[in-house]
């Protein structure tokens, strides 16, 4: 896991150096996917694999994806999320809405 190591102070600076990065899966999974840059999700999925990217994607985390965001990775993941509301930040009061 020594490439996630060095994105540590840009995406989990508050896990501090002594991030476990196998108990610390679901956050840097999520916080990868949210807020991460596509090299950062490349390098994602390099460490952890699809399978368990997509698995820790289905518990949900609230209020961190933008619409786009989520549901990029949703079709990117081949999920449909039924309580993606969870998931969606709630910019400005505005709702969130669902393409087809």
């Amino acid at each position: 896991m020594n490439s996630l190591k060095i994105k540590v102070n840009k995406l989990f600076w508050f896990l501090g150096k002594g991030g476990d990065f196998s108990k610390d899966r679901h956050l840097i999974i999520h916080q990868t996917l949210a807020l991460g840059s596509m090299q950062d999700v490349q390098r994602l999925f390099r460490e952890y694999g699809q399978e368990s990217i997509t698995h820790e994607f289905q518990k949900p985390v609230s209020g961190l994806y933008t619409p786009a965001v989520f549901h990029f990775f949703e079709h990117i993941l081949g999920v449909e999320i039924k309580n993606s509301g969870r998931y969606i930040k709630n910019i400005h009061g505005k709702t969130s809405f669902r393409h087809s």
